[in-house]
């Protein structure tokens, strides 16, 4: 829903308020009288007037099956699992009650499935696992995305712009699969080499392979099929390329494999009877990826192939800790420290181009996660428990010089600019949120935090119960209270101006009556009735419009559990 809206470096005429007013200055015959505006501009007024279908159906299921064997002095284990997912999402894609987007759906189909099998040995000082792991996928999806009456005022400029024909009905039709593969042989040997120390060793080796098939036809408001987009197709034809500047036939099939060999390392301590500290160092990955729709366009309006595939990401990770139990084991303290590279990061960009009008995986260089943890818990009788859990968290990019600009510097035009290098431009840019500008092809962000994650973050929660009986019935009247607080977050990820997200705590409390086998209570969710904001997106076409989910408001009910 609306949230904001900042300046771009688009022309002026081509930001969110102008286009609003250009649309109610030439209305479209099919809106006679109309002169829209967003219903509210605070967000937590909750009002929203999209005008394109709503949906999320889901169909969830699947069958495992576990069989255990005793073989020699171990145990083999079988584990086979089947699961499928129907996923039937219909979206309004512009963010408002304009017909710019008409349609947007991408119904999928999910099947996978999984064979385990592993060998357990335990002795008095050696304990070892050894298995191997199948996994296979299928994912495929029908999408339709389609522009409506008032698309071509909203997208073009010039004489196009007050022709509703131009993009009115103008549909793209995709239709895609994407298979994986996986496979891994892994081990871990646990070794007590005293009754206070314990060495622990693993080590996994990993096969992926992805490929995938994806085609997007598109057709105009008649019917007729644009078959290219390229330069020799669209020169000469204003109309063609208006049209191409939203939507691209495209054909693609990637493929990609990669083998992963990782392993980790583990040392525990007992330095008291409850006292342990550990350390451990991992080598680890996350599988390549597979991009299909979605893709960014080339200078020419073509589609950029290039970033079909992404590398996977190489992850270092290294933590110390203590966990400790004191007070005759009543009261739990842990407290950790970690430090996590990741060479070759998944992020999801936006290219800013309209057509763009979802993210794609692109991979940065390196990016760093350090902080510590520690989590506390108390059991003082069995009438009062409580916790309490924080975590300071550095996140950010070593190193990532070719991002996607903001939308305070993209939308401009490419005046003087030349790339010439990977992270190299010549040209200058010019200031950021300010209209009629020239934008930068891309942006250093080297430095700057990852999206999503707050630097400070606590919750807590404590729960205070009386026995009683009621209604012939033996149990504990209690009263509970919790809440969580996360301080400042960018949700962009090149971090914007207009995606910050201000820090919010939260408190909910409950109150019941339970006992065995049934648990009766009412609750209050964010009691103080908080404003915050769970997300926010940059809308597609760089016009400011900025999108998001307010968080729920104070909430209250009632819930009734029974157990048989």
């Amino acid at each position: 829903m609306f949230v904001r809206v900042g300046t771009t470096q688009r022309p002026i005429t081509r930001q969110y308020d102008e286009l609003v007013k250009a649309i109610n200055a030439n209305p479209n015959p099919a809106y006679p009288g109309r002169n829209y505006a967003v219903p509210s501009r605070n967000p937590y007024d909750r009002l929203t007037d999209l005008d394109s279908n709503l949906n999320a159906g889901n169909k969830i299921g699947g069958v495992s099956a576990r069989i255990k064997w005793d073989v020699g002095p171990g145990t083999l284990t079988s584990v086979t699992a089947w699961r499928f997912w129907d996923w039937k999402p219909e979206n309004d894609r512009d963010f408002t009650g304009l017909s710019v987007v008409s349609k947007s759906q991408n119904p999928s189909q999910q099947d996978q499935y999984s064979q385990e099998f592993r060998y357990n040995y335990e002795s008095q000082k050696i304990d070892f696992v050894v298995g191997l792991f199948g996994f296979k996928q299928r994912i495929d999806t029908q999408g339709t995305e389609q522009q409506g009456a008032d698309a071509s005022r909203w997208s073009l400029t010039g004489a196009n712009a007050g022709n509703p024909s131009i993009l009115q009905g103008l549909t793209a039709t995709n239709t895609q699969w994407l298979k994986s593969t996986s496979a891994a042989l892994f081990g871990q040997l646990s070794w007590k080499v005293t009754d206070a120390l314990t060495i622990q060793s693993g080590a996994r080796l990993n096969y992926d392979k992805k490929s995938g098939f994806y085609q997007r036809v598109v057709t105009t408001g008649s019917g007729a099929v644009i078959n290219s987009c390229a330069p020799t197709a669209t020169q000469g034809n204003a109309v063609l390329t208006a049209q191409c500047g939203v939507y691209q036939p495209q054909l693609s099939a990637p493929s990609d494999s990669a083998w992963n060999f990782t392993y980790d390392f583990n040392v525990n301590y007992k330095i008291a009877q409850d006292i342990l500290a550990y350390a451990t160092y991992a080598k680890s990955f996350k599988t390549l990826g597979i991009n299909q729709n979605g893709l960014p366009l080339n200078s020419d309006n073509t589609v950029n192939y290039a970033v079909g595939t992404v590398k996977p990401e190489r992850v270092n990770h290294f933590e110390v800790g203590l966990k400790t139990q004191f007070w005759d084991r009543r009261a739990t303290f842990n407290l950790t420290a970690f430090r996590t590279e990741i060479e070759n990061f998944q992020a999801t960009v936006n290219g800013g181009q309209f057509g763009t009008t979802r993210g794609y995986l692109a991979n940065a260089d390196k990016v760093r996660s350090q902080g510590i943890e520690a989590d506390f818990k108390v059991v003082a009788s069995d009438r009062f428990t409580a916790y309490a859990n924080g975590a300071y968290t550095d996140a950010k990019y070593v190193k990532f010089c070719n991002a996607p600009p903001p939308p305070e510097l993209s939308g401009g035009s490419s005046t003087g600019i030349a790339v010439t290098g990977r992270c190299t431009y010549t040209g200058t840019p010019g200031s950021a949120a300010t209209a009629n500008q020239v934008s930068p092809p891309f942006v250093d962000i080297s430095g700057e935090r990852l999206p999503g994650v707050s630097k400070w973050a606590f919750s807590y929660g404590a729960e205070y119960n009386i026995p009683v009986t009621l209604l012939d019935k033996d149990g504990q009247l209690y009263l509970g209270v919790d809440g969580n607080y996360r301080s400042h977050w960018n949700s962009n990820a090149s971090p914007s101006i207009y995606t910050e997200v201000k820090g919010y705590a939260l408190t909910n409390f409950r109150a019941g009556f339970r006992g065995e086998g049934f648990d009766i209570f009412g609750w209050v969710r964010n009691a103080f009735d908080v404003n915050y904001i769970e997300n926010l997106q940059v809308a597609p076409g760089n016009t400011g419009l900025i999108a998001g989910q307010p968080g729920d408001p104070q909430t209250w009910g009632g819930t009734i559990k029974f157990s048989f």
